[in-house]
């Protein structure tokens, strides 16, 4: 337990010193999730599932300080094809509010590989992701991977709480208007992970979003998040 906190602040703290010279902002991302799988309407539909979540994003990059700059609608469905795999498709719809520019919608569709693993005492998590996402008003369309991993602990002595460390890093595959065609995204996370009892649980920790642009005035935000998840 002591080497995942450990590896977490000098993750943390090597990325933060690597982006120095990047414009910091600071935001808060909050979520409330659904989970649940199709076995209860019938037998036959065991190993697949479902899930719905909601994301506000916000940042203080204005003068008048916090404002939201997203809100995302995340409706998912998957089939586990056995203990450690399983296969994801699902649908983001997302409302953009720009500091400068108008806001607009998007649609996104993905596709999901998800790898779970027990390390010993740790578990690690691995999401491969395609997405496909679409501005409504221009019709621009951006394909994007995307890889995520994260290596989670239960922390001693507390019983139900866990502590966890990802990264993911995105890279665009073709020319658009969203992001730099290549590598444009690397978020790393740590947290804390609290079940309250079997259906509830809650998240909250850090989330380090670094963005190249493609003018180069690069960012980086700080963002505090929140989440709460029910299982059906």
């Amino acid at each position: 337990m002591k080497f995942l906190l450990r590896i977490s602040i000098l993750f943390c703290c090597s990325l933060t010193a690597a982006y120095a010279q990047t414009n910091d902002i600071f935001g808060v991302w909050g979520s409330f999730t659904l989970k649940g799988d199709y076995s209860k309407l019938s037998r036959s539909l065991d190993g697949f599932h479902w899930q719905i979540m909601n994301q506000a994003r916000t940042r203080d990059d204005s003068a008048s300080g916090s404002r939201l700059t997203e809100n995302l609608l995340f409706v998912q469905s998957g089939y586990q094809l056995n203990k450690n795999f399983a296969i994801e498709i699902g649908y983001v719809h997302d409302w953009i509010h720009p500091l400068h520019a108008q806001a607009f919608q998007e649609s996104r569709v993905y596709e999901d590989l998800i790898w779970k693993q027990a390390l010993g005492e740790f578990k690690f998590l691995s999401r491969t992701r395609i997405d496909q996402r679409i501005n409504q008003t221009t019709g621009n369309t951006g394909y994007r991977a995307r890889q995520f991993f994260k290596l989670s602990h239960s922390v001693p002595q507390i019983k139900n709480l866990s502590a966890y460390l990802g990264d993911e890093v995105l890279f665009y595959v073709n020319k658009n208007n969203f992001g730099k065609r290549g590598f444009s995204e690397n978020r790393v996370l740590a947290g804390l992970h609290y079940q309250l009892q079997p259906a509830l649980g809650i998240d909250i920790g850090y989330l380090g979003q670094y963005i190249d642009t493609k003018s180069g005035n690069n960012i980086f935000t700080h963002n505090l998040t929140a989440g709460i998840t029910y299982r059906f």
